[in-house]
């Protein structure tokens, strides 16, 4: 099942940091993964989320992905990022089955701490089918996670996946969705955003 990890990147010496955004893709494309988001224009719709910008990506697996950021040869080129940057690095995996990124270039992306289990299950069981009527598809939903840089604390990841930003805007902002907002709300702290990708 695909996986995928999300970085937010805040440079503060842009030009330094451009070294890495050179040298990075190889080792990326060592371990089968490749881009799906990578800056992006993005738009934080609720709560908070870190400063900067957004890359996504996308592997074959779990052990591909752990498989990139644990690789020797990237510990040299992370250190480029890690002195020229502020960076928050997360993983997912995908559900088994699931679908890949493919002809997907907007993304909502949502970090969820549950605070209530059960009155969280009513969102769960009836956002898939108002999802899947805005044309979105689940990449990630509640997966084994791992944070890797940035100690930020995960318990759900999700990436639904649509065809552009405006599919994932529509989503989120529709009717069919609005009543499904305040259940989990209630029940769990949300932090959501809608980024660009390629």
């Amino acid at each position: 099942m695909p996986a995928y990890l999300i970085a937010m990147i805040d440079a503060h010496d842009a030009d330094a940091y451009e070294e890495y955004k050179q040298t990075v893709p190889a080792l990326i494309e060592k371990h089968g993964g490749r881009y799906i988001v990578r800056g992006g224009a993005s738009d934080v719709v609720e709560g908070t989320w870190p400063d900067g910008r957004i890359v996504a990506l996308e592997f074959p697996d779990l052990d591909s992905a752990n498989g990139f950021v644990d690789d020797p040869t990237y510990a040299p080129v992370a250190a480029i990022r890690q002195r020229t940057t502020t960076s928050h690095i997360w993983m997912t995996e995908g559900p088994e089955g699931g679908s890949t990124a493919e002809g997907m270039h907007g993304y909502l992306l949502a970090n969820v701490t549950m605070t209530d289990m059960e009155a969280y299950k009513p969102y769960a069981d009836q956002v898939p089918a108002v999802l899947a009527g805005a044309g979105g598809t689940y990449l990630a939903r509640g997966g084994q996670t791992r944070s890797v840089e940035g100690g930020m604390a995960l318990d759900r990841l999700v990436i639904v996946g649509f065809a552009d930003t405006a599919a994932a805007r529509a989503f989120h902002g529709g009717e069919a969705y609005a009543p499904l907002i305040p259940i989990r709300r209630a029940a769990s702290d949300s932090h959501v955003v809608i980024v660009e990708g390629l």
